[in-house]
Order: C-alpha cells, then structure tokens, then sequence
C-alpha cells in the first residue's frame, strides 16, 4: 500500500477522499499553500505549503485536488519537475469504456461516463455526472464540470473549463483556456481563451476567467 498526499485542502478534496482506491492508497495528508502547517481537513492534516515541506517526497503518491485549471497545472508541473508519481482518482462507480484512455492525475467523478475511444490525457477533471461521448479527446489539464455533456469527437482543449449542465454538440473544438458557463449549449466552435454562455452559447468575454486563471 502507498502513502498519498493530496494537494488541496478544500471542497474537491471531498470527492477525491470520497472517491480514491483505499484499498491501495493510504491517505497522510494535504499539502495546501493558504492553509497553514498543521490545519486539519477531513481529519487529515496540512503537511506543508510546499513539496519542500514534504520529508522524503518520493515515498509517496500525490494527487492534485485543485479545481483552478492553471493553478492545477502549476502544481503538476512542479511534480513533474520533481519526478514525482501523480495517481489517478477512478469513482467505483464511473463508467469507464475498455477503449477509452485515461493518463495520469485525473480525476473521474461519480457516474461519470468516458465512452467508446475517448481520450483524456493528464491531470484532467472529469466530475460527477459528466459524459464524455465515443471518440472525444480531453487535453491536458481541462475541466469538465458536473452533469456537462460533450457529444461525440468533441476536442476540448488544454486548460479548457466547460460548466455544469452545458452541452456541447458533436465534432466541436472547445479552444485551449477558454470556459463554457453552467448550462450553456455549444453549436459551434469556441476560440481559445474565450468565455460563451447561454442557449445558444455566445461568447462575453475572451479574459481568463476564475476556473482557469491565477
């Protein structure tokens, strides 16, 4: 059994405590850089703001439980760098296609259905109740919120945040940095860095918004 420490001590950490492999993972403790050393969460210490923090960093397994797009990628990186194992975090009960891929620091939610050759690459977020149709393809550090809809050979790419409850529709590009809000439907392409909302989606604004800005 491995050791983990999660990084995030806040509101998603529930789901990954909720939702992680206990039978080979033993959960010591969070790493968070605004709660401070020794703060409890879930009953489970903050170890330090930083890997520094962390005595022998390579005895353990980590898993990023930050919903912030670039502040997640921040701390990913820092791991890699590090040579540091990220695991990924599969609810028992996700829906998880024998074809479908999955890389590493990714988080699959309750319910959450990854269909015929979809693929996600590295420390997505896939939460609860989001289906991501036959032949997607999920870049590097996206997130899919709850209940979000992507139909069939959508690409989402790095970095991209998409609501809950939106729908994209099939064989669309959801441009890199860019956010879909809650409830949106998707009929056509998104530029990157780009913020779309409503029935149909338009877009309001193409500044980073919270999900995925420092």
């Amino acid at each position: 059994m491995k050791d983990l420490i999660i990084v995030g001590a806040g509101g998603y950490a529930k789901s990954v405590l909720d939702s992680y492999d206990y039978t080979n993972f033993r959960m010591v403790g969070f790493l968070d850089d605004i709660k401070p050393v020794g703060a409890e969460h879930q009953g489970y210490k903050v170890l330090g703001n930083d890997i520094s923090d962390v005595d022998q960093p390579s005895h353990y397994v980590y898993f990023i439980a930050i919903g912030n797009n670039a502040k997640r990628k921040l701390w990913y990186d820092q791991l890699k760098t590090a040579g540091l194992s990220l695991i990924n975090v599969i609810d028992r009960t996700a829906l998880v296609s024998h074809s479908a891929t999955i890389g590493e620091g990714c988080f699959i939610g309750k319910l959450a259905i990854l269909n015929h050759g979809s693929s996600v690459e590295n420390n997505c977020v896939i939460n609860t109740r989001a289906l991501v149709e036959h032949g997607c393809i999920i870049h590097n550090h996206v997130n899919i919120s709850t209940n979000a809809t992507l139909n069939g050979d959508v690409v989402a790419e790095e970095g991209c945040f998409v609501g809950s409850s939106s729908v994209v529709n099939g064989q669309l590009t959801i441009g890199a940095w860019s956010l879909v809000g809650s409830g949106a439907v998707v009929l056509h392409d998104i530029y990157p860095k780009t913020t779309v909302v409503g029935v149909p989606a338009k877009e309001i604004s193409s500044t980073r918004q919270k999900y995925n800005a420092l």
